[in-house]
């Protein structure tokens, strides 16, 4: 029974008890003799009363259904905000997400989220090369996970299903997970944009998808413009990597830093080359 079928249950069960009640307290009064006998029915039905209240507060919160929707709103909103190499993870199926609760009455969810062992230690490895970044990053309060389990704890508002403002911070439980995952991420995606630690081959529907963007995003001046341009980048790029440094390229921080700044190169010299231009 769902949270709302359970609160109507309740609430009907709860007003016929109520009637019940009334009934005991006008015989009470009619019939002095039958006083103690409807004294006593009358404190069974406060009392069961009482529970049902306390139930209904408890299972209309958070039930099965509202922890699945937030869990999708939670996957969906890091999938829209982290780069992309954690949408990659989540589409390996890597990455795993349970939303559950251990106090519905308070309306307290417990996120957790594992993420691979080895991006971890991936992500770890690129900040101990660069001391002077990993201190920068220590100061500002950001940090990177230790481990592949990532949980917290925040209280949802139960009218909209929302994470209340003050648990996104990240001074909170679920800020400091959004933004450790979201650190880790950019560092993987930076790092693997040039680099071969994704060497996945190139499949019809990659380059399908990047023609697709060259034909609505570029001028193309002849037939097999886009074709060329396709080709192009595969010769140098996995599709993982295209979409990371695109990515990049879209980041002025990123770019400010040189990272895609060679895959921009390679861009504009095959849009020459292809008969592509752009149109801004």
């Amino acid at each position: 029974m769902n949270g709302r079928l359970g609160a109507r249950f309740y609430l009907i069960f709860a007003a016929k008890l109520f009637t019940v009640m009334q009934s005991q307290m006008h015989r009470s009064l009619t019939a002095p003799e039958n006083m103690q006998k409807n004294t006593v029915c009358l404190a069974h039905c406060v009392t069961t009363i009482g529970l049902l209240c306390y139930h209904l507060s408890v299972s209309a919160c958070l039930d099965a259904q509202a922890l699945n929707v937030l869990a999708d709103k939670e996957m969906q909103y890091m999938l829209q905000r982290i780069p992309p190499a954690f949408a990659d993870a989540v589409a390996d199926k890597l990455i795993q997400g349970q939303m559950t609760t251990q106090t519905p009455a308070s309306c307290q969810a417990h996120w957790r989220l594992s993420v691979p062992a080895a991006d971890v230690a991936e992500a770890q490895a690129l900040l101990q090369a660069e001391p002077a970044k990993q201190i920068m990053l220590a100061a500002q309060g950001y940090q990177i996970p230790e481990q592949p389990i990532l949980d917290a704890d925040f209280i949802v508002d139960v009218a909209s299903l929302q994470v209340k403002h003050q648990e996104t911070l990240q001074t909170a439980p679920l800020g400091k997970l959004r933004a450790s995952v979201e650190l880790m991420y950019a560092m993987l995606t930076q790092a693997r944009a040039n680099g071969q630690s994704d060497a996945q081959p190139w499949t019809g529907a990659d380059k399908q998808v990047l023609a697709a963007d060259c034909q609505q995003s570029l001028s193309v001046k002849a037939p097999a413009a886009c074709q060329c341009y396709v080709d192009g980048l595969a010769e140098k790029y996995t599709a993982r990597q295209v979409r990371y440094n695109r990515y990049l390229s879209s980041n002025p921080y990123a770019f400010a830093t040189g990272n895609g700044a060679e895959f921009k190169q390679l861009d504009k010299k095959l849009q020459a080359d292809c008969g592509l231009t752009s149109p801004h």
